[in-house]
């Protein structure tokens, strides 16, 4: 996605938003603090508030009516019509498409017949996402996707913003007031100050060693208690006892530990014998993916070096059960490819 934006704004409050924006990523991020200008500049880009000359992908937005931009926006509030079923909320768009197939991959199918009064604030805003994606945008804006989530519910929603990128190969705008929450999905990030752009680059950049927590998304399946399968390899893992077939699994980065020789005891349940797939330089250290099974670990550069990090470099990693968390549970539709592994 290739984003040209120029958006002035004044308020009568005397806030003004000043910004000038050119990114090439498939993902952005906007972080400050609140009362920043996040929300305003959204509201710009998908034509709500007007002052902002906006381009992409080569095509000029500027003028161009909000239905006929190819922007899905999910705001902080869902804002379903209430005297309609979720279905029909869903679909209520002129350029909706089937709505099965994605309510499948967001968990809600078994809710498509109630009214938004007899759901949850977190089903509801699965629903605007829904809706969001089946109108079949070209860009997809996310205001504080997160907010007044619980950690095991925020790491269920982040799980649920990374699969919907990476299954329909849909490009996004996300808003935050932490860094945290935007740095593992958004490969370019945006740090708004007082209405204008105090710090922008790379996401890896924002990383902070022992601090930031970055997570690894999985898909695995459940082959005995405690046990999954993911890319070929059998782990243990933080798994419910009554769960089965496949799950949705997450690792924090900086849960696991890399050793040059798998060691020779280890209170760890799970020592994999990999390679370093890629080595990038983040914040205060390092980002290193591996190749088998694909995880990204944060490390100190003197832990890098000592380690001699390098794509190809084969590398022991050390993993406890209890860093492997569940998720949830796939739907059969997953299964049969709606979420990639």
């Amino acid at each position: 996605m290739k984003l040209d934006v120029h958006a002035q704004v004044r308020r009568a409050n005397g806030f003004v938003l000043d910004v000038q924006l050119s990114c090439d990523t498939p993902v952005l991020g906007l972080v400050g603090p609140s009362g920043c200008g996040k929300s305003t500049l959204l509201d710009a880009i998908a034509g709500i508030e007007p002052g902002a000359r906006v381009t992409r992908d080569g095509h000029v937005l500027t003028g161009v009516p909000l239905h006929r931009r190819g922007i899905g926006y999910v705001t902080q509030d869902a804002l379903l019509f209430p005297h309609l079923t979720l279905r029909q909320n869903i679909a209520y768009s002129s350029t909706a498409g089937p709505v099965d197939d994605v309510a499948h991959a967001l968990g809600i199918t078994h809710l498509l017949d109630r009214m938004p009064r007899h759901v949850s604030g977190g089903e509801r805003r699965r629903v605007a996402l829904a809706r969001a994606i089946v109108s079949r945008p070209k860009l997809l804006l996310l205001d504080e996707p997160f907010g007044g989530l619980d950690e095991a519910r925020r790491r269920e929603a982040l799980a649920l913003v990374h699969d919907v990128h990476h299954t329909y190969n849909l490009p996004m705008i996300i808003v935050s007031h932490l860094r945290e929450e935007v740095v593992g999905l958004a490969e370019h990030v945006v740090h708004l100050e007082q209405g204008r752009i105090a710090d922008a680059g790379p996401a890896t950049a924002l990383l902070r060693v022992g601090e930031t927590r970055v997570d690894n998304y999985l898909a695995g399946r459940v082959v005995a208690p405690g046990r999954v399968e993911i890319d070929g390899l059998t782990l243990d893992a933080s798994v419910p006892a009554d769960a089965q077939g496949r799950v949705r699994l997450a690792c924090y980065a900086n849960h696991i530990r890399l050793t040059a020789q798998p060691p020779a005891a280890s209170s760890a349940r799970n020592v994999i014998a990999t390679r370093v797939a890629a080595v990038t330089p983040a914040g205060d250290g390092l980002l290193v993916s591996l190749d088998r099974p694909r995880l990204r670990v944060l490390v100190t550069h003197d832990e890098g070096a000592a380690l001699g990090l390098a794509p190809g470099r084969a590398i022991a990693a050390v993993i406890d059960a209890a860093a492997i968390t569940t998720i949830r549970t796939l739907l059969a539709a997953d299964a049969q490819g709606l979420i990639p592994s």
